[in-house]
Formats: C-alpha cells, sequence, structure tokens
C-alpha cells in the first residue's frame, strides 16, 4: 500500500485553489481596468476650486493656481496635458496602464522628470492611486491630487457648441455658431469691426458652504469689462441647454451629444 503524506495531500489541494484565487484577481483587475480606462478622457479645471477659494477670502498660502487638465487617448495609451493659463505653461505627460499580480498599475511618462509607476486600488465607483510621490484619487466626476492639506481639485467639464448674436453698429445683429465652450469656466469671445466685443463663459457652480443651490449658470462679457459679467443667467446643474437675450447681445449653448 502507498502512503500519501497529509502535507502533500493538502498542497495538491490548495495549489489549484490559489492559482483560481489569482486567475479571479487578475479577471477583476482587468474589467476594473476598462472602466477605468473609459472613465479617463476629457477636459477637467479646478475653476470652482480657486473661485472660492478667492470668495472665501482664504489665506495667500492656501490659495492654489486654476488649472485646465486634458486627457486623451493616444494608441493604447493616453496623453495628459496640464495648462496653467495665468501662465501658460503647459506639460505633458504619457499614461500607460496594465495589470500585474492583480492590480492595476500605471507608468507616467513626464517630460523632465523621471519616469514613475503607481499602484491603484478600487474602491467602491473611484480608483486610489499611489505612488509618483503621492496620492491621486479618480471618480467620475474628476480627479483629486496634490498635498493632502489642500489637495486640487478637478472637476470633469460638459462640454457645449454655443452661438453668439452680437447687434451690430446699424441695429442688426450678426451671429456666430459653432463656438466650442465647456461648463468649468470655458470662455470664448467674438470681435467685429461693426460690434463691440461680446463673450460668454459657462461654469456649473457648486456651493461649498451656505444653502445655496448648484447652478448652471451662461456669464455675458462686453470688451470695456473684459474680466467683468454684464449679466447671467442660470438653471439647473444638469440642464442640456441655456441660453440669454440681453438686446445688445444673444446666446445660447447646448450640450454636445457624445
Amino acid at each position: 500500500m502507498r502512503i500519501v503524506s497529509s502535507a502533500l495531500m493538502i498542497g495538491a489541494l490548495v495549489a489549484p485553489a490559489a492559482a483560481q484565487d489569482h486567475a479571479a484577481m487578475e479577471d477583476i483587475a482587468k474589467r476594473d481596468l476598462k472602466e477605468f480606462r473609459a472613465m479617463l478622457p476629457g477636459t477637467y479645471s479646478n475653476e470652482e476650486q480657486v473661485y472660492f477659494h478667492g470668495n472665501l477670502e482664504m489665506a495667500e498660502a492656501t490659495k492654489l493656481p486654476k488649472l485646465e487638465l486634458t486627457i486623451e487617448p493616444d494608441g493604447d495609451d493616453f496623453i495628459a496635458r496640464t495648462l496653467n493659463p495665468e501662465t501658460g505653461r503647459t506639460t505633458e505627460a504619457r499614461l500607460t496602464y496594465r495589470v500585474e499580480g492583480g492590480e492595476i498599475r500605471s507608468r507616467e511618462i513626464r517630460t523632465g522628470q523621471p519616469d514613475c509607476e503607481r499602484t491603484f486600488t478600487r474602491e467602491f465607483d473611484q480608483f486610489r492611486g499611489e505612488g509618483c510621490g503621492g496620492v491621486v484619487i479618480a471618480d467620475p466626476d474628476g480627479f483629486v491630487f496634490g498635498a493632502p492639506d489642500n489637495p486640487f481639485r478637478m472637476l470633469r467639464a460638459r462640454d457645449f457648441t454655443c452661438w453668439i448674436s452680437p447687434q451690430k453698429d446699424d441695429g442688426s445683429y450678426g451671429f456666430e455658431p459653432g463656438l466650442k465652450v465647456h461648463d468649468q469656466g470655458g470662455r470664448v469671445w467674438v470681435d467685429g469691426e461693426d460690434h463691440p466685443r461680446v463673450g460668454i463663459k459657462l461654469r456649473n457652480v457648486r456651493w461649498p458652504t451656505g444653502r445655496n443651490r448648484d447652478s448652471f449658470v451662461l456669464y455675458a462679457y462686453r470688451g470695456d469689462e473684459p474680466d467683468k459679467a454684464v449679466s447671467y443667467a442660470w438653471t439647473s446643474p444638469d440642464a442640456d441647454r441655456i441660453a440669454i437675450n440681453l438686446r445688445w447681445m444673444q446666446a445660447s449653448c447646448t450640450l454636445n451629444e457624445n
């Protein structure tokens, strides 16, 4: 009679179970990565954060610069471009993602900086990435990254196509269609020899304190007031269309279809 030790028998049973667990973790990670990759492309801005930092009269040391982030697919990779509108400086990074050891891992290749890697963990509807000298949290609403006590909050923008109709000097109206603007502080100007310079800006306002209701706002500008809105209109934050008629200028914006 052949006698097989219990240790060998247990090992024979455990090995397939461990392999199955590993395969299951790989499958889950691949599924999560597919959802994560689909979530990434878009335009993001911390317009709301910067506005309310100023509005709440926070200390200068805690105020963050405005940033605009765009993420676009490039083959199997993504290109992330971060613009500081005040300085005009743009930084660029190539992002690659893979599943390794049952985890989502990314590699960031940035111009003039060492390559670095992050490991992402799914936490309900968000992904938490650790590495590259810090933590980044991504969810369908946007990104959080930077210093733990004062992070950047980049909100996902919705893209709109607008038209502006400025009143001309003779009382008639011009028409400028096909203007691309997003709702996280995106602004566009229309110049003309026979009418004043006019512009619009879109914001999806989110109040950090108080009982004010969030709103989707269209601001109107004239050339003599380039940084101060002359008037504005607002509606529900999830509205897919907004318009304004001030007689000297009319404008309308409609959400782009995906």
